[in-house]
């Protein structure tokens, strides 16, 4: 294939051991960020104009480039490292809710967030989470790129690598990092987002201090020009060109949460990409989102295709 990606995708891929809520057995699974956030995208974007960077380890498990072909993906750039890759048990509760736990021999008893003893885990999702020095060259300058979620100083790295070099550069954040930081400090270590996508608890101590609606016209104020809550079933808030927008959700049956969110920055950042504007962008993201939570793993969600949009409402 000539010529680069028009929506690149800078994030993750993992293997997931999933333990489901109820008694049963527990599968192995191929799951990631980066392949949740293109399985939104390609509902709205042709996926030949889709690229991924990513790193795998020695031991990965998955042929994730026929996954990726299989979908339609044109563009595939993963990199070997020598570690292993990152494996975590996904634990489900009943109500829908989940905790994950490293699996990895060595990470196993790593402690609260925050502490010493996690810092091996952070230093192996570093190793496996994809930098701006893996982005093909040809692939650049690029219509737009997608950070999705890692951890350390990547974001800010890569937006200061990149900012110049896409048209558009929406960022999903890191809780590791997002949480730290007030709405100033934030807009400053993201400097060169065209769009931040945080869910609630990555900006948490922030809506705690200042309510939602606020949190996010802080952070707009604060220099980023778009910002998109996720709240889950809850309405989307959405700040730009000074003004907040809230953009209703229906409530469908889940399946499975994990990737929504991920999927929604997806989506969203391929319909912007696309031309459409801010609400209109959210909105079909969010119906994304809906389609994905109603299957399970990244393999089925990479296969679902578009939703119909007969109506106003947001569906997720």
């Amino acid at each position: 294939m000539t010529g680069g990606p028009d929506l690149i995708f800078i994030g993750q891929v993992t293997i997931d051991d999933v333990v489901p809520a109820r008694a049963g057995p527990w599968t192995r699974e191929i799951g990631g960020s980066s392949l949740y956030g293109i399985a939104g995208a390609r509902l709205w974007l042709d996926p030949q104009r889709i690229g991924i960077v990513a790193r795998v380890g020695h031991d990965y498990p998955f042929d994730i480039e026929r996954l990726l072909r299989a979908a339609g993906v044109g563009h595939i750039a993963l990199r070997p490292i020598a570690s292993d890759h990152l494996i975590e048990w996904l634990i489900y509760e009943e109500d829908g809710s989940r905790r994950s736990l490293p699996r990895n021999q060595g990470l196993r008893d790593v402690g609260a967030e925050g502490s010493s003893s996690l810092q091996p885990y952070l230093d192996l999702l570093l190793q496996i989470s994809p930098s701006s020095e893996d982005v093909p060259a040809d692939w650049l300058p690029a219509p737009a790129i997608h950070l999705c979620p890692q951890v350390g100083t990547r974001h800010p790295d890569s937006l200061a690598a990149l900012s110049g070099r896409a048209g558009r550069i929406t960022v999903d954040p890191s809780p590791h990092y997002s949480r730290r930081h007030d709405a100033a400090g934030l807009a400053a270590l993201l400097a060169g987002a065209t769009a931040l996508l945080p869910s609630e608890q990555e900006i948490r101590p922030l809506i705690a201090a200042l309510g939602a609606p606020d949190a996010v016209l802080a952070l707009h104020a604060a220099g980023l020009a778009e910002i998109v809550l996720k709240r889950g079933a809850d309405p989307i808030l959405l700040a730009t060109a000074g003004t907040l927008a809230t953009i209703p959700v229906a409530s469908v049956p889940v399946i499975d949460p994990t990737g929504a969110g991920d999927a929604f920055c997806g989506a969203y950042a391929a319909c912007r990409l696309i031309g459409y504007d801010c609400v209109e962008a959210a909105r079909r993201a969010a119906a994304s989102a809906a389609l994905v939570v109603g299957c399970s793993g990244a393999e089925q969600a990479l296969r679902l295709e578009q939703p119909e949009l007969s109506h106003r409402d947001s569906v997720f």
